[in-house]
């Protein structure tokens, strides 16, 4: 297996329905981590209301499951939701528990990371 990354995602890939991106920003660390840092922002002025909130969370998760199967078997993926804590999901984990709350705008960094089998 190949303990390195080349694969990445467009922008398009990260983009969600009744958003839009306040900030993206890709950071290789080495060639064995990727982060990738977006804001997502409400379309309209008034943010996300608490059920906005809990269907994008939901929705980036499912990103999160998408990126991994569009990856070799070595490489994990993560999302770690900055507005809750730093809570983290990994590819594939069961649902995610958080209180939703509104926000005006939700930050996430995407993860992936080369994972060793021995």
């Amino acid at each position: 297996m190949k303990n390195v990354i080349s694969k990445s995602f467009e922008i398009k890939d990260y983009m969600l329905d009744d958003t839009v991106m306040n900030g993206f920003w890709m950071n290789l660390i080495d060639r064995e981590k990727l982060t990738t840092e977006v804001v997502y922002s409400s379309v309209d002025a008034e943010g996300f209301s608490l059920e906005d909130t809990k269907r994008l969370v939901t929705e980036i998760t499912e990103k999160c499951d998408h990126f991994k199967t569009q990856l070799p078997e070595n490489i994990n993926c993560e999302v770690v939701f900055k507005d809750f804590n730093d809570l983290k999901y990994s590819a594939n984990d069961n649902e995610i528990q958080f209180d939703s709350k509104e926000l005006d705008e939700i930050r996430v960094v995407y993860r992936f990371c080369v994972g060793y089998h021995i």
